[in-house]
């Protein structure tokens, strides 16, 4: 499979990873304000876990015993901790993107359930709207997953980072390199000759492509690579980063990785324009 084809079903499946993750804050946010009962319901939730909730205020209230709310409250989230299982195993075992279609499907049809039994109202279709929205991303998701069975971990893992750092280009690509940005930051190294081959391993970043360059910077233990079409041209050493300045000069364009550390933020640059920038905590 081509890099391109492979990058794009990651793409498709970053996406439904990040619809299964606001699925989970939003049906918590839910729980929460129904067991506060503050009144206010947000769509784009899972509506197992809240009926699931409604069941035990019911027995509650039937019984009088606030035992029947606290206990079916623990079973909704331990529905919504299978969600967040399938969230946090998708990203190095892509088969539970599928186990979460299968899930958020019988979701689906819990909602079904209770819309069949209750008089309509117009306000029922926004949450079959966010349904098929969910249903259409994660759908997305694991055709991506079946499609990506046959590339490798390493493969996997460098394009799901490289979606991920290619999010943080800014919509004003076109700045031009601010005065003084570079300046009072520690020039590391500025070559035009690779110090060595990138070895596939770490965390990118940040990344762009200029005048069919791909470029990145790249972290893994204590180091930080300025990579130049699969090549390191310069790198910074340091558990704790401090501002530095990563530049290379390729095929006649100047490069430029920096890193604020008091504004926790990055920027590439290539031959004075500001190509991507990104907020870092870590």
């Amino acid at each position: 499979m081509d890099i391109s084809t492979i990058n794009q079903q990651t793409s498709k499946f970053k996406k439904a990873r990040g619809n299964l993750l606001t699925v989970l804050v939003l049906t918590v946010l839910n729980l929460l304000l129904a067991a506060f009962n503050v009144g206010i319901n947000f769509p784009f939730s899972a509506t197992a876990p809240q009926i699931i909730f409604e069941f035990g205020r019911s027995f509650a209230e039937e019984f009088q015993n606030n035992l029947f709310l606290g206990g079916f409250l623990v079973i909704a989230f331990i529905v919504i901790g299978l969600y967040f299982m399938c969230w946090i195993f998708s990203k190095r075992w892509r088969a539970f993107m599928l186990v979460a279609l299968i899930f958020f499907s019988i979701d689906s049809l819990v909602l079904a359930a209770l819309l069949s039994t209750v008089e309509f109202e117009i306000s029922y279709l926004l949450d079959v709207a966010f349904h098929g929205w969910v249903m259409l991303y994660l759908s997305s998701g694991a055709v991506a997953w079946a499609k990506l069975r046959g590339v490798s971990a390493d493969e996997w893992n460098a394009a799901l980072q490289e979606t991920a750092a290619a999010t943080t280009i800014d919509s004003n690509a076109n700045d031009v390199l601010p005065q003084g940005e570079i300046n009072g930051s520690e020039l590391i190294n500025s070559g035009t000759i690779p110090l060595r081959a990138d070895d596939k391993k770490g965390r990118i970043l940040i990344a762009s492509n200029y005048d069919g360059l791909q470029i990145s910077m790249k972290r893994t233990r204590g180091l930080t690579e300025l990579i130049v079409n699969g090549n390191v041209y310069a790198e910074a050493t340091g558990l704790i980063e401090t501002d530095y300045s990563l530049t290379a000069n390729v095929q006649q364009i100047k490069i430029a990785g920096v890193y604020k550390a008091a504004r926790s933020r990055m920027y590439l640059y290539a031959n004075d324009i500001l190509l991507a920038k990104k907020f870092r905590l870590f």
